[in-house]
């Protein structure tokens, strides 16, 4: 450990504690506050801190203690000081980047957890904290401080963020950055699991009309184009409920159509979609079928690329994915142009209303539980959660339609 200069003006009141491994001293500007300082060999800097006391007795107990969890923490291989907050979260999110690249998360969790971060997380906690300054208490304030800054924000949400901030902590500790391995936060339980805005069957009617409309009243090839692959992309969201991310990221090799036939005796194109594990949110593989082969096949009528390693929905002039900021671009002037904003109807519809609007179909035609989750790419707890409001739709459409003749007899 390094020594002090005892006859320092800019160093008061000092003491050596522990033998001299670390000092408590006031400065002219701490008003009679002690203050902590060692040096960290192993890190080549002096550690700082205030020690919040202007009484010299407890000063050297705050500061013996202080000293003796640094000893600990250094002999654990755990790093002091002079690694922030900040730039735990961006090794965190490094890490994150190269779990995408090795198929172990898809890029959508990744932006999510970027948004959490910087958005929110360094916002509670300045970048510049300490990671040693962290203790398990730190985030405790956290569910406040969101609903301080937006009133509306969901339990949901909040608790997601609790579970991201957990994960980063405990990255620290596995890389020796903390000595703790997870924080306490406030313990937030959904007693109703809120439920996004669906389009009703006939809005989704009104919406192919609008389409066709929308379409028409482009005025350059480039815009038709795009106009048309949104209007096919909206409809497959909707029969397959697929999710935005996998129906953007199709290509052709994992589409077949077959023409199959109804017990009517109608013909149609069925329609499957092999969809691969990477790039399925939860990294599993499966396959849908849904009606839609002919309204698919629009997409070769205007594509250049067709070819099976092509993206099915593609730039006009290019082999790659539109862009997320093309698709809500003409998302939302569809919206507007048929009067389906959020301003117009009293609820927000996103891509994925049109998910929520087919597993809704679905689960109205009484397909089970276990099969719609299957074919959605989620769990059966998910959908008796998010869909159990149905139940009851279900049971008064029974009551009303049932035969009533068992009630005529005499009893």
């Amino acid at each position: 450990m390094k020594s002090y200069n005892l006859q320092s003006k800019s160093f008061l009141n000092q003491e050596p504690i522990l033998g001299g491994k670390a000092y408590i001293y006031t400065t002219p500007a701490s008003n009679g506050t002690y203050q902590f300082r060692t040096w960290v060999k192993s890190e080549k800097y002096y550690f700082r801190k205030s020690l919040r006391t202007k009484t010299k007795s407890d000063a050297i107990i705050l500061g013996e203690e202080l000293m003796v969890s640094i000893l600990s923490k250094v002999h654990q291989g755990h790093k002091i000081g002079g690694f922030s907050w900040g730039e735990l979260c961006q090794d965190f999110l490094d890490h994150q980047k190269v779990r995408v690249t090795n198929g172990r998360i898809t890029d959508g969790r990744y932006r999510t957890l970027k948004t959490q971060v910087n958005k929110h997380l360094l916002k509670y906690l300045s970048e510049r904290v300490l990671v040693s300054e962290i203790n398990v208490n730190s985030f405790l304030d956290y569910g406040l401080f969101r609903k301080e800054k937006n009133p509306e924000v969901k339990d949901e949400t909040i608790r997601n963020e609790h579970t991201t901030i957990n994960s980063i902590i405990k990255f620290g500790h596995r890389n020796g950055y903390t000595p703790i391995s997870k924080v306490h936060v406030e313990e937030i339980k959904i007693t109703e699991v809120s439920r996004r805005d669906a389009f009703t069957l006939d809005e989704i009617k009104s919406l192919k009309v609008s389409t066709l409309e929308w379409i028409d009243q482009a005025n350059l090839d480039e815009e038709t184009y795009y106009r048309k692959i949104i209007g096919i992309f909206w409809i497959m969201l909707a029969r397959s409920f697929t999710r935005f991310g996998e129906l953007k990221q199709l290509k052709w090799k994992m589409v077949k159509t077959m023409i199959e036939e109804n017990n009517k005796g109608e013909k149609f194109q069925l329609l499957q979609l092999d969809l691969p594990a990477h790039i399925c949110k939860n990294r599993k593989s499966r396959t849908v079928l849904c009606r839609g082969g002919d309204v698919l096949n629009g997409v070769k009528k205007i594509s250049k690329f067709t070819d099976p390693e092509d993206y099915v929905f593609c730039r006009m002039e290019k082999n790659k994915m539109i862009s997320k900021s093309q698709y809500y671009r003409l998302w939302n002037s569809l919206l507007k142009y048929s009067k389906k904003t959020t301003e117009e109807i009293g609820k927000k519809l996103t891509f994925y209303s049109l998910r929520h609007f087919g597993i809704t179909r679905k689960l109205y035609k009484k397909t089970p539980h276990y099969t719609v989750a299957k074919y959605a790419g989620t769990s059966v707890h998910f959908i008796e959660r998010h869909y159990e409001h149905l139940d009851v739709l279900l049971l008064k459409h029974d009551v009303i339609n049932e035969s009533a003749e068992w009630e005529q007899e005499d009893f």
